[in-house]
Parts: structure tokens; sequence; C-alpha cells
């Protein structure tokens, strides 16, 4: 998952462990089994760096939701965790890691938690048929 521009996004650092905040997207997230993760190679200092990036990301990919993904994650101002339903394959996030995890750990972990809680609720994402923040 990289974003549009070919140069690093503001506030990016070059980490891969935490403390710090990142994004990942998760391809057919309510399969049966682990979804397949796309992870961020890239650590911010804070939510709202990372949910920027994020949205840069979006704009260069996932279909023809992706500008539209970008926009709503640009409109949540995120000043912490983020999850976006961008369609019926994809849900990204962003998350926080802890000091001294691996981002993937800390992505691999947030996701499994985010989709035991909304679990029951699947069906609603899916039928949105449209990005939307949950």
């Amino acid at each position: 998952m990289l974003p549009k521009e070919s140069h690093p996004s503001p506030g990016e650092r070059a980490t891969h462990v935490g403390p710090g905040w990142s994004s990942a997207a998760f391809f057919e997230p309510w399969h049966l089994g682990r979804p397949s993760p796309k992870y961020r190679w890239a650590m911010f200092d804070t939510a709202g760096q990372a949910a920027a990036d994020l949205a840069l990301c979006l704009d260069g990919g996932f279909g023809e939701h992706g500008p539209q993904a970008a926009g709503v994650v640009r409109g949540a101002r995120a000043s912490g965790e983020l999850v976006l339903s961008v369609s019926v394959n994809w849900v990204c996030v962003v998350y926080p890691v802890p000091a001294g995890r691996h981002l993937s750990n800390a992505a691999d972990a947030f996701f499994a938690g985010w989709r035991s809680a909304m679990f029951d609720r699947r069906f609603e994402l899916i039928n949105a048929n449209r990005p939307m923040i949950c």
C-alpha cells in the first residue's frame, strides 16, 4: 500500500517498530480464515499523520471507491483509531503501534479485535456499498 506520490509522506519515520501510528488494508475482511493484509510500511508520530497518509494511498488505488474513500478519511480528521470500510472487499485501519511492537503485529491484532466486535454488524457494512467510517 503506497501513497500516490513517490516521496515520503509528511511525518513518515524510518522505522517499523513502535511507538507510533500506522495504517493497513485488509482484503476480503469477512471471509473465513485470515484476511490478506497490505501493510503500509511506514510509522508516524500521530494518528492524524497516519490518516492523511492513508488518504494518499486511497487516492492511488482501491478501484473506483479509492478517491471517495480518501475524501471520507480526510473529512474524519482522525485523532485516534480509525476503521474505514472501503467496499465489500477492503477495510482500512489506522491504529496505534505500542512501544517495541512491530507494526504488522499491531495491525493484525487491531484488525482482529475490530473484526470480532463488528462481525454481527458486517452486513450493514457490506450492504452500504459506499466507503464509511465504522
